[in-house]
């Protein structure tokens, strides 16, 4: 595995002080225009993401199960959900407080009761998300059988192609050639893949952020993803995001940011690249989320309903007059742009390491050696550059 021990221990801490979701929680859906039509977001709560219990991600926080299921109530709470929605949908997600294919977070039993519970629902394409380590024969066996007539979607989170980001940044805990591998077993079984890739990597500058993101999205277009969804993080509640952005070392990035990403690549890529969580979906009452990505107050809401629109029809024109968007703002983060490094900042990197082992009392000599580590892996990847 890609284990950053240093990430490991700050974000375990992080996880243990974050409350258990309550039972009223244990399902929830949305249901919104995308691609053209109706998309189900139907999502229910496990014991949890097992590398987020393990001190995972940086930007995650899907929700803290209690360790015991009462998968009873859950599957009842589905059950009725489903039989409200009469609708045919463009899209279906299923999607688990973790990934699909886990079977620690969603068994064998559990799959089979979701089958049943599937069968009605009417939808062009059925979609699960389930990270690259857990994709399986028998998982798909299941994605197979759950809405036979609709095209089947398995989405990755990959979130870089790149495995400096994604051990030193991001604490994901997994391989771009993990992804690769998935591609492979996905194909070979006759379904499709999107992958997901962020947008505000932590510990590099955002124009650095964009850099990257632009890579890993003609990385996974060329290693055979079918679709990419693009993900701007937001900070949120018991995240090490939340702990950097408190601490002076982290913001979310800017919608022109999402903008100049998708104006990299042209109207053939863009039918394959769709956006999404670019905005607080749940309200302040169910979120935990702190802050979101943004403009300015002068247009941030016409902004956004470009970015619905976009959502919806993926129209690249869209993208080209969010790129000429007149707004002071637009041309106050132009010249930030300019100013900022396009290359990850290793110095950057270790100064707010050594911060947070400062906040969190890190192991003197457990740093030392990650920081050794990451500092070589580093010059092998970049030396040259």
């Amino acid at each position: 595995m890609n284990t950053n021990n240093v990430l490991r221990q700050i974000t375990y801490e992080i996880y243990k002080q974050r409350t258990v979701m309550p039972e009223k929680m244990r399902t929830n859906y949305r249901i919104e225009r995308a691609n053209g039509g109706l998309l189900c977001d139907l999502w229910f709560l496990t014991v949890g993401c097992i590398h987020d219990a393990q001190g995972g991600c940086v930007m995650c926080n899907y929700g803290k199960g209690s360790g015991v299921v009462h998968w009873d109530k859950i599957l009842g709470e589905l059950k009725k959900i489903v039989e409200r929605l009469p609708w045919e949908f463009e899209d279906f997600l299923l999607t688990p407080s973790g990934s699909m294919l886990d079977e620690r977070e969603v068994s064998k039993s559990m799959r089979e009761d979701l089958c049943g519970i599937l069968k009605g629902i009417r939808t062009k394409r059925f979609i699960i998300e389930s990270r690259a380590d857990t994709i399986s024969e028998e998982g798909l066996d299941f994605v197979k059988k759950a809405v036979p007539d609709a095209e089947k979607y398995i989405e990755i989170g990959v979130e870089s192609s790149n495995n400096w980001i994604l051990k030193h940044c991001i604490n994901k805990n997994t391989t771009y050639e993990m992804f690769q591998d998935a591609v492979q077993k996905i194909h070979q079984a006759g379904m499709y893949v999107t992958a997901n890739i962020g947008l505000g990597y932590p510990f590099m500058s955002e124009k650095a952020a964009i850099i990257n993101t632009v890579r890993s999205i003609k990385d996974v277009l060329n290693d055979g993803a079918d679709s990419v969804v693009l993900f701007p993080y937001h900070i949120k509640k018991g995240t090490l995001l939340n702990v950097l952005s408190e601490n002076g070392m982290y913001r979310c990035v800017s919608f022109w940011s999402l903008a100049e990403v998708l104006g990299y690549f042209s109207e053939t890529e863009l039918s394959k690249i769709q956006i999404s969580w670019y905005k607080d979906y749940f309200g302040e009452e169910k979120s935990y989320i702190c802050s979101s990505p943004g403009t300015c107050p002068n247009c941030e809401r016409k902004v956004l309903k470009e970015l619905d629109e976009y959502r919806e029809t993926q129209n690249p024109e869209i993208i080209r007059r969010l790129r000429e968007y007149p707004c002071s703002c637009h041309a106050e983060w132009k010249q930030q742009m300019d100013r900022e490094n396009g290359q990850i900042d290793i110095k950057r990197t270790e100064e707010e390491y050594r911060k947070l082992a400062e906040i969190y009392k890190t192991d003197r000599q457990l740093l030392e050696q990650e920081i050794g580590i990451m500092k070589d892996e580093f010059m092998r990847r970049y030396g040259n550059e």
